[in-house]
């Protein structure tokens, strides 16, 4: 597993300094926007101690007010481990920010950066190719006909008989 720590926090932060000098000139909502993640990041970093090393870098803070605490987590286990961290975070927020937050809900949205990408599709066994071929044959569709053509045309150069 890895863990993204400090290294992608100075990323992260990187990337809106970028920005910066374009917004002092065209200030308006994603100024806003990008001010209001500065401060869900600086109370992310303040409430950080108050967790297990190990989830560091695998969640953020959506949201805290009163009523609510969204973390973000980077997979289901993460967000198990957060789940029963609910009471510390509250405890933590208010300690922060001065208000206890009514509940602590959890999220999943896996970080783009450790979605694995997706292998583009083996090649077709004459068998299937064939089925492909006489289905696109057979369909009045011309884009349905084309995109069946193209995949048809993705068989192996011979057939394993499976």
């Amino acid at each position: 597993m890895v863990h993204r720590g400090r290294n992608h926090d100075a990323q992260r932060e990187g990337r809106l300094r970028r920005l910066a000098p374009h917004l002092a000139v065209h200030p308006g909502p994603l100024k806003a926007l990008i001010d209001h993640t500065r401060v869900l990041e600086q109370l992310r970093r303040r409430l950080q101690p108050w967790l297990p090393e190990e989830l560091r870098g695998e969640w953020h803070l959506a949201r805290l007010d009163a009523d609510e605490m969204v973390l973000v987590a980077s997979s289901s286990a993460w967000a198990m481990r957060l789940r029963y961290l609910s009471r510390t975070l509250q405890e933590a927020a208010e300690k922060i920010g001065g208000t206890r937050p009514q509940r602590v809900s959890i999220r999943i949205a896996p970080n783009p950066a450790q979605r694995s990408r997706l292998q583009p599709p083996g090649p077709l066994s004459d068998r299937a190719s064939a089925v492909l071929r006489s289905a696109a044959a057979t369909t009045d569709d011309p884009r349905l006909r084309e995109a069946l053509a193209r995949l048809a045309s993705r068989r192996r150069l011979t057939d394993s008989g499976h």
